[in-house]
């Protein structure tokens, strides 16, 4: 009996041929539109075997389908499940096929709506499309006219109402308050400070961050924390607006509009 080595296991040549005609089984399986669990049941192997022995081995787009209506990815419509998710469908195979066309005709709708270019946070449900037809997000910018947005805080934002902003989420904030016609202002010290600024100080009585890089940078949350102790200190309770709160949908009215409904009869913010 002859022996075949591989590092420090030993086959005999049966084996092998035993093990090759497994994967070749297996891959004509596959090839018959059978998914990895159904192979790894028939040929008694387990099921991370089965993936490992099919790399590589594609199967037709029909017979995808066929495996996903399996597994019950379309027992619900494309409708039913737009309903049911905040982003419409999460089903990707129920999406629309998106074309260079249309995609450029959402950057282009957006800013004639809202004079500005979308970042990619609203533009998030599909940001993949974009991803797809263009490379990137900033390409597909280009292509559609305009200049791509700034690293943020690289560029100074100039409010509506004249005040310099660090970003432009800052700017959004800021100009929903002043279509409020809410008393605001910008990078105010806090008290007995001169180092520390809140983003805003509104009614002169709520202070406002805006943490567009919390949990993601390490100095950052440092900083706030350091805030966060200067406010405690001089009783004042830090009001924190995310981006989240901002993109892919403008959550300002809906999240902090009931502190400011005993004081003021027009919403704090749209």
């Amino acid at each position: 009996m002859t022996l075949v080595t591989s590092g420090n296991i030993g086959y005999t040549k049966s084996m092998v041929k035993d093990r090759q005609s497994v994967i070749n089984n297996a891959k004509e399986l596959r090839k018959n539109g059978l998914g990895h669990r159904e192979i790894a049941s028939k040929l008694h192997i387990s099921l991370g075997t089965a993936f490992n022995f099919l790399k590589g081995t594609n199967i037709s787009w029909d017979q995808h389908i066929t495996l996903k209506k399996k597994c019950g990815i379309f027992q619900y419509s494309h409708e039913q499940r737009a309903k049911w998710s905040s982003k419409g469908s999460n089903n990707w195979l129920a999406r629309t096929r998106h074309t260079q066309v249309s995609l450029l005709k959402e950057i282009k709708d957006f800013y004639d709506n809202n004079g500005r270019i979308p970042t990619k946070r609203e533009f998030f449900s599909h940001y993949h499309a974009y991803y797809r037809v263009f490379g990137s997000w900033n390409q597909a910018i280009f292509t559609a006219g305009f200049s791509p947005n700034p690293v943020m805080f690289a560029k100074k934002y100039i409010a509506n109402d004249g005040h310099k902003c660090d970003s432009l989420s800052e700017k959004i904030i800021d100009d929903c308050l002043f279509s409020r016609n809410i008393p605001h202002q910008r990078s105010v010290y806090y008290p007995n400070q001169h180092k520390f600024k809140t983003d805003f100080l509104i009614k002169n009585k709520y202070w406002v961050e805006f943490l567009g890089l919390k949990n993601n940078l390490r100095s950052y949350d440092k900083l706030y924390l350091l805030k966060k102790h200067i406010a405690k200190k001089n009783n004042i309770k830090i009001i924190e607006i995310l981006p989240q709160d901002l993109f892919p949908n403008n959550k300002l009215f809906e999240k902090y509009n009931h502190l400011f409904n005993s004081e003021h009869n027009a919403p704090l913010f749209d």
